[in-house]
């Protein structure tokens, strides 16, 4: 395995694990790899830095690291869980006793509902708010959960 440096057209950076510079040809020709945190398929490969860094990393690195993680985690969320808004706790339960099919949901719910969740059996875990931005993709203005 080999770890390349990638760029999309936006300018985010972020790193893809290939066999070979074979393989990454062969996957960008085919668009398989794609940004995390705008998903566009105009990617490139950039030079690589490399350093022996000899203290602590800073501050602004780790926090847009930090902002790139939770970019790519909203997106996932947004592109893979049905938004049932206010209809979290009702569409658990409809799933966890047969009365739907189970998928991937998210929404807000009450902590009442979540406690008589909880006790139910049912395993659920939160996320914090939408950014402004998600929220305007999405139409929404609530918690997920």
């Amino acid at each position: 395995m080999i770890i390349f440096d990638l760029k999309c057209a936006q300018g985010h950076p972020f790193e893809g694990w290939f066999e070979d510079h074979k393989d990454l040809q062969s996957q960008l020709k085919r668009g398989l790899v794609a940004c995390p945190v705008c998903g566009s398929e105009k990617v490139e490969r950039v030079p690589s830095t490399f350093a022996i860094a000899k203290g602590a990393r800073s501050q602004p690195d780790q926090e847009m690291a930090a902002k790139l993680l939770g970019r790519s985690v909203k997106r996932y969320f947004l592109e893979n869980f049905d938004n049932v808004g206010p209809q979290f706790a009702k569409e658990a339960l409809k799933m966890h006793y047969g009365a739907s099919q189970p998928r991937n949901i998210r929404g807000v719910s009450t902590p009442e509902e979540e406690k008589m969740l909880k006790q139910e059996g049912i395993e659920f875990f939160k996320v914090g708010p939408m950014e402004a931005e998600d929220q305007a993709q999405e139409g929404g203005g609530e918690d997920d959960d």
